[in-house]
Order: C-alpha cells, then sequence, then structure tokens
C-alpha cells in the first residue's frame, strides 16, 4: 500500500510517522508513506496557501491551486489514488472503514487547515471525507498530526 499525504506541515507528520508501530510497519516495507509540503505547489514567492471566502463565512480556507498542483504531481503517471480530505463534517472513521482503507492500493489524504478547502478541491478530486473521533487522551496527538 502507499500513502501521500498532502499537509502544511510535513515534517511533524513525519516525525509522528517514524516511531512507534506505524515506524516499524514502514521500516519492513509494510506500507510507504510520503508527505508533501503543500506550499512547495504555489505560484508565489510567499509560499502562500491562504485565500478569503467567497461567502460571509469568516476565517481563511486553503486555495485550490496549491493542492490541485500538489495532486496533480503526486499522482502523474500513476492510477488514480483513493482521495479521502480529513474534515469534520466527513463521515466518522470505524474500524470497518479502516480495514477496507487498508485492502486499497494508494491513497492520497488531504490534511486541511484554516476553516477548510476551496470546494472546487473537494468537488474535483475528493471521493470522501473522514471524520476522527478521539478519546480526550488521545486529541492533542491526533491534532497535530492531521495538521491541524
Amino acid at each position: 500500500m502507499n500513502i501521500d499525504i498532502a499537509t502544511l506541515f510535513p515534517e511533524m507528520l513525519e516525525n509522528y510517522l517514524s516511531e512507534s508501530v506505524v515506524g516499524r510497519a514502514r521500516a519492513k516495507n509494510i506500507f510507504t508513506v510520503t508527505c508533501h509540503n503543500i506550499r512547495d505547489y504555489t505560484q508565489d514567492k510567499h509560499r502562500r496557501v491562504d485565500d478569503t471566502p467567497y461567502s460571509e463565512r469568516q476565517g481563511m480556507l486553503m486555495q485550490c491551486e496549491p493542492i490541485y498542483n500538489c495532486y496533480k504531481s503526486v499522482t502523474a503517471g500513476k492510477a488514480k489514488p483513493h482521495v479521502i480530505y480529513m474534515s469534520p463534517q466527513g463521515k466518522t472513521l470505524t474500524q470497518k472503514r479502516a480495514k477496507e482503507l487498508s485492502q486499497l492500493d494508494s491513497i492520497f489524504i488531504l490534511c486541511g487547515h484554516y476553516e477548510g478547502v476551496d470546494s472546487r478541491v473537494i468537488d474535483e478530486i475528493v471521493d470522501e471525507e473522514i471524520s476522527v473521533c478521539l478519546p480526550a487522551e488521545n486529541f492533542l496527538r491526533w491534532c497535530w498530526w492531521t495538521a491541524l
């Protein structure tokens, strides 16, 4: 299985994914995980990824272009992966769904930030939105793992 993760915080994820059970599984080549910095796919010198929404909503959104450029670059010449957007509005991840996902050959995980991502990204590339509910003691670990 190959997992690509698009995030604004790849270093934090790499640190987490190199430890414990996940780190040992990666070392044994049970699956591969590659983290991609969405800022590397921006077109401006400031590597800006945030944008204001075109509605009355407050807060910032992640721009469509850097996310889409990252996705196209990572998936170029490959079969289309199953694309998951980590979102509080998504379906809750269950053990059953995790087992189903583990049978896939390739997964692309988009970790949002700010108030979310431009809806064109969701419409164009996302196959499903998943939300993860954790006990309080795991909350902080999960927050930084999903790049907030």
